[in-house]
């Protein structure tokens, strides 16, 4: 009987070592990098800095005006 039970554990590690490890070996070595909150801060950035740009256009036509 144990050596029934030996024999079905070592069946299962050599099919979960042959059958899943390669796939997460393969993720464990890819480098992912999350750059979605760079892409929306430099947005933002870009917006503002293009804001005060066009008030300040428009702030000196006015002044120029007067």
């Amino acid at each position: 009987m144990q050596d029934k039970r030996l024999d079905n554990l070592e069946k299962n590690i050599t099919e979960i070592k042959n059958n899943h490890l390669p796939h997460i070996d393969m993720k464990l070595t890819q480098v992912g990098t999350d750059v979605d909150w760079l892409k929306r801060f430099f947005w933002i950035v870009a917006t503002a800095s293009i804001g005060g740009l066009i008030a300040a256009l428009l702030n000196l036509i006015i002044t120029i005006k007067k």
